[in-house]
């Protein structure tokens, strides 16, 4: 005040006004009870009232009503007495006041407030400190449920003003979106809990997958040579021409050579423009060509020639899918890995090459048609494989099924143990039963040497879920007497199945001791070291007792190595090890594809080979789709087929087009 520059005399006088107010609020504020009689204190009611209402902003309301209604607010007989009563200050004003911010009148939330305070203040200090928390718990929300449906009423009246407390914006959203859960709850629960989960997905904005699709990929379709010959050459002619003439340049000997000599002295004048297919045979292809020849000042002259094109290491060709087969070896020695793809659309032959539309692999579970599918297109696999004795002797009875969607990786925690074994249990009956020859199925145990003795935590309890699976094998049942073992309840320790010694299937673990004399094919669930200890050696061991001419499945293996401080799979013997683990021939392998370190989503792509339809393996990019009622869809379309599996940078380089 005193540094204020008004020279006014009026300002003056506010100035000394001010201070006065302020000097009687602090005296009033810090002052004793004042003695005396009742009417010396009411004089001097409105000087305290006007202190604490100042000072002490939250006995403002009661100071004043009190004051109205004669009461002395500093007199203790006074507040006892309302206070005994149970009624509280601030509920003695019965009139309605508008709240200060909204103006929207608040009596009732004042007399909740008030009622909630005049409660607490009733209970004796000594109460336990959990039955207080409970109490204030209920209060805090009975206030919240009062000031809930205040705030539904204001917003189904549309009651609001400008400059609305942002507490009761909050409310109001909050009561909206407890609205919306609460109907969207009482519509779920008339549902399955299954189409519930769906809903929570979206699974039902998905196109699902064609069960027919699904059966016609293991089915072929042997149409005969002469039967598809003329389609197959209006194909070619339309799509392909440069391709013919790449193939005639690269494989017919006496245009080669004479390439090789005119574009020895000048590059380029000696070319192929384009090729057409005149003929094909079992052995051999007719394309007419237009050879391009330039002269030294440059001038082309054109001419037609029609050549004769072998087909690679005198192989033939006598239905549909075999002569795909030679079109696609012959771009491949050409490098045009993008061309084989369209071939293998052409429409003819079989489709077991594909891939059906609408799989969403990332699902877990899938759908059981599409595990089925797996389990058909691995079994097919297998079946073929151990039909052909040239083969099986070429590779001395190894085999390898690599099948890693995201349900059968054993690195991811999507792996599960029911659908590893539902499709060993499909690939032992097929062995089994259609084929008749005896199956083992192998687990690994315990890994490993004293305390640190252990096993996989995938492989962990595997052998008694595979045990206490239905396989049909009880009396009466379709696979009566299948399997060998006695199959032993856990809880009672009495046998459920009793085993039947000329059955085909059995249950053992890896090492040389497990293989008999009896067993034609073994299967080992994904075989993989740990941390300390290798499978190597009892794995080894197993496969050199059953010779080669048994036949060792590997499914899903991981003989990788793994190095330890205790010098286990160090530099020593790495040499053998990986001789080892690459001496398996693959039979199928189907895995996913994804863009840089990302796990399981989103899905790119995908590689697969099937030795049962075709011995080349496809690179298969995932394309979305939308329909019109906003479903949406995928597919794999296959971008490139290589004869052996590609390496990392040719499949990155496939994928982003180069």
């Amino acid at each position: 005040l005193v540094k204020t520059e008004l020279r006014a005399s009026s300002a003056m006088i506010s100035r000394g006004v001010l201070c006065l107010v302020c000097l009687s609020m602090s005296a009033h504020a810090f002052a004793p009870s004042i003695g005396g009689s009742p009417a010396a204190r009411q004089l001097h009611c409105p000087p305290h009232a006007l202190g604490v209402g100042q000072v002490c902003a939250g006995k403002r309301g009661s100071a004043c009503l009190l004051a109205k209604k004669g009461l002395d607010p500093f007199e203790d007989k006074a507040r006892a007495g309302w206070k005994e009563t149970g009624e509280s200050l601030s509920k003695a004003a019965s009139s309605r006041v508008p709240d200060a911010i909204t103006q929207t009148e608040n009596t009732a939330k004042r007399q909740q407030n008030a009622a909630m305070r005049s409660r607490q203040a009733a209970f004796d200090m000594d109460e336990p400190e959990a039955l207080r928390r409970m109490r204030e718990e209920r209060e805090r929300q009975e206030a919240e449920e009062v000031a809930m449906k205040d705030a539904a009423r204001r917003a189904e009246e549309k009651n609001f003003v400008a400059g609305q407390d942002l507490r009761e914006s909050r409310l109001i959203d909050e009561y909206e979106r407890q609205k919306k859960e609460k109907e969207g709850a009482e519509e779920a629960s008339k549902g399955d809990i299954r189409a519930r989960v769906k809903s929570m997905q979206g699974l039902e904005k998905r196109l699902r997958v064609d069960s027919e699709a699904l059966l016609h990929q293991s089915m072929l379709n042997m149409q005969p040579l002469e039967e598809i010959k003329e389609e197959v050459m209006s194909f070619m002619n339309d799509r392909h021409q440069k391709e013919l003439a790449e193939i005639v340049m690269r494989h017919h000997e006496a245009t080669r050579q004479t390439a090789e000599k005119a574009n020895a002295w000048m590059n380029g004048s000696f070319r192929i423009k384009s090729g057409r297919l005149l003929d094909i045979t079992n052995s051999h292809m007719r394309i007419r060509s237009v050879v391009v020849r330039t002269n030294f000042f440059g001038k082309e002259a054109e001419e037609e020639q029609e050549m004769q094109v072998d087909y690679l290491d005198g192989k033939t060709c006598d239905d549909a899918d075999s002569l795909k087969m030679r079109i696609i070896e012959l771009l491949q020695s050409c490098d045009l890995f993008r061309s084989t793809a369209s071939i293998l659309s052409m429409p003819v032959g079989s489709r077991g090459w594909s891939v059906p539309d609408h799989l969403f692999l990332n699902e877990i579970p899938c759908n059981t048609e599409i595990r089925e599918w797996f389990y058909r297109d691995v079994c097919d696999a297998v079946q073929v494989a151990l039909q052909d004795s040239r083969f099986l002797e070429s590779c001395a009875g190894r085999l390898k099924i690599e099948c890693v969607p995201p349900e059968l990786n054993p690195e991811m925690d999507s792996f599960r143990v029911g659908t590893m074994l539902e499709m060993v249990r499909e690939i032992a009956i097929r062995v089994g039963v259609v084929m008749g020859r005896r199956v083992k199925v192998c687990i690994q145990g315990s890994l490993g040497e004293g305390i640190f003795t252990g096993m996989p935590l995938m492989l962990n309890g595997m052998r008694r879920v595979m045990e206490s699976m239905d396989w049909q094998a009880r009396p009466g049942e379709m696979y009566e007497g299948l399997l060998i073992n006695d199959i032993i309840n856990r809880r009672t320790g009495e046998i459920a199945i009793a085993g039947n010694k000329e059955g085909r299937v059995a249950f053992g673990e890896v090492g040389r001791e497990q293989v008999e004399e009896e067993d034609d094919v073994f299967i080992i669930i994904a075989p993989q070291s740990m941390v300390g200890a290798s499978v190597y050696e009892p794995l080894s061991q197993m496969v050199e007792a059953a010779g080669p001419k048994r036949t060792v499945i590997l499914i899903n293996p991981r003989l990788k190595d793994r190095p330890s401080s205790g010098n286990v799979m160090s530099v020593q013997g790495r040499s053998q090890r990986i001789a080892f683990a690459a001496s398996f021939r693959e039979i199928f392998h189907f895995r996913l594809l994804y863009t840089g370190t990302t796990f399981m989503f989103p899905i790119q792509g995908a590689l697969r080979m099937n030795m049962a339809n075709s011995p080349f393996w496809t690179l298969f990019k995932r394309e979305t789709t939308t329909t019109p009622d906003e479903r949406t869809g995928e597919s794999y379309q296959p971008i490139a087929v290589f004869a052996e599996e590609p390496k990392t940078e040719a499949i990155t380089n496939m994928m982003n087009g180069d």
